[in-house]
């Protein structure tokens, strides 16, 4: 079921239980009214009955014609009875009353009773040094017409208002829900070909409004997914065609015709160094994936960073024999949680590029505590970033455009970055071009 239809249904159900109980409300309200006032009506009638039967002796000749013409204005189905009372007699009633009744009427002074359709009002008078019991009944005939005729029009306005209520519900629901099928219909025709298109936003402080804002907030998301993805796999494919195409040439030109066993030799190391070139690239794309797809199940324990940093300088000495890494840090253990595999992946990225632009010359790594974080400071002297590309160099596969006579794929920064950030730190870019780069990377301590 549609929204309209469903808020159509639902308001009107609603507004007819508001009608249905405000209808109720009125009929049994102008129910009591009308018991009350024929009851008062009553009441006006023993008193008039009392002054015609029983005190007719103490008026005038024309206040009596007045009370016998009130006296004669009787209501529909009235009977009076006028009962002397007497303790040794009992009294004889007109109607038939039942033991509950009786026992009221000969005990209370005045009472007011129902009985079936009849209204009743007695009083009790003293004339003469007499007890008298007047009883006046009647049938409010005009009233339960009333009523009745009251019952049935509100019946019927409540069957003719519930359609009526549905309608109007279902036209002003219709409206109101029209600029949201248009944004619907809208929202089905983009598609990865024109994911640049975007919903028309005419109020933004209503729900559609905000709606349509969030589904454009959406839409940017994702269409830098889709361009990010595009750009990964144009450049993932470059990347990984360079050393592969080199490999295969390799391998072609050696097979070309006989060759001495230096030349084998040099072919295969070349041929070994494009293969570790792949693997590097293969592996830091693997990684940059996983993370990326929240997919690493990252185990964090306790690290106290003055081991590690040797530790990784060490690990390098083995990939590059000929580097000048240079360790300042203090004697206090400075301990941060986190992943020790990933923060070694991020930290030999980040020294690898600061020797290979710098051509082997002395880097600087500074470890120092920082109020509740540490501090790691990679220091080279190489051909630094230009200013207007040090924005996009955490981009994957992105590289400045003075390195590219440098082997590398452009991975390692991005892939250190998000490592960093895992870690709820954050990494740092300072570069002059030609005077060298500066990474600090922060990380909480524990």
């Amino acid at each position: 079921m549609k929204i309209r239809s469903r808020i159509s249904i639902i308001f009107s159900i609603l507004t007819s239980l508001v009608l249905i109980v405000f209808g109720a409300t009125i009929y049994f309200l102008e129910s009591y009214h009308q018991t009350v006032d024929f009851q008062n009506r009553l009441k006006d009638r023993v008193e008039i009955t009392e002054n015609f039967l029983l005190e007719k002796a103490s008026f005038n000749k024309m206040e009596y014609e007045k009370i016998r013409n009130q006296f004669s204005q009787t209501l529909p189905g009235e009977t009076e009875e006028v009962i002397k009372l007497n303790c040794t007699v009992p009294p004889k009633f007109k109607l038939e009353y039942p033991e509950s009744i009786k026992e009221q009427l000969l005990s209370l002074s005045s009472y007011s009773f129902t009985l079936k359709n009849i209204q009743g009002e007695s009083k009790q008078f003293k004339v003469k040094g007499e007890t008298y019991l007047i009883i006046v009944t009647a049938i409010d005939t005009i009233g339960k017409e009333n009523l009745s005729f009251l019952l049935v029009s509100i019946i019927i306005l409540i069957l003719l208002a519930i359609p009526l209520i549905f309608t109007i519900s279902f036209i002003i629901t219709s409206r109101a829900l029209l600029p949201l099928s248009k944004k619907i219909e809208h929202a089905n025709n983009i598609s990865a070909a024109n994911l640049s298109q975007r919903l028309k936003v005419i109020n933004p402080n209503d729900e559609i409004g905000q709606l349509a804002i969030a589904f454009n907030k959406l839409l940017d998301r994702l269409e830098v997914s889709f361009d990010a993805q595009k750009s990964f796999i144009s450049n993932a494919s470059h990347e990984m065609r360079n050393p592969l195409t080199a490999i295969i040439g390799e391998t072609e030109v050696a097979l070309s015709r006989e060759r001495s066993c230096k030349d084998y030799k040099i072919t295969l190391d070349a041929i070994l160094e494009g293969a570790e070139s792949l693997n590097s690239t293969m592996t830091n794309l693997l990684q940059l994936s996983k993370i990326n797809a929240n997919e690493m199940g990252v185990k964090y324990d306790s690290i106290d960073m003055t081991n590690l940093l040797p530790e990784i300088k060490g690990s390098y000495d083995y990939i590059n024999p000929t580097n000048k890494i240079i360790i300042n840090m203090p004697v206090m253990a400075l301990t941060i949680k986190g992943n020790k595999n990933l923060l070694k992946t991020a930290i030999t990225n980040i020294l690898d590029n600061a020797c290979k632009y710098s051509s082997n010359q002395p880097v600087l790594l500074n470890l120092t505590e920082n109020k509740d974080a540490i501090k790691i400071e990679i220091i080279d002297t190489g051909i630094g970033i230009p200013e207007n590309e040090i924005q996009r160099i955490k981009e994957p596969f992105y590289r400045a455009q003075n390195t590219f006579k440098f082997n590398g794929s452009g991975i390692g920064l991005a892939l250190s970055s998000k490592i960093i950030l895992l870690h709820c730190g954050s990494l740092i870019l300072n570069s002059n071009k030609q005077k060298g780069t500066s990474v600090i990377i922060y990380i909480p301590q524990i």
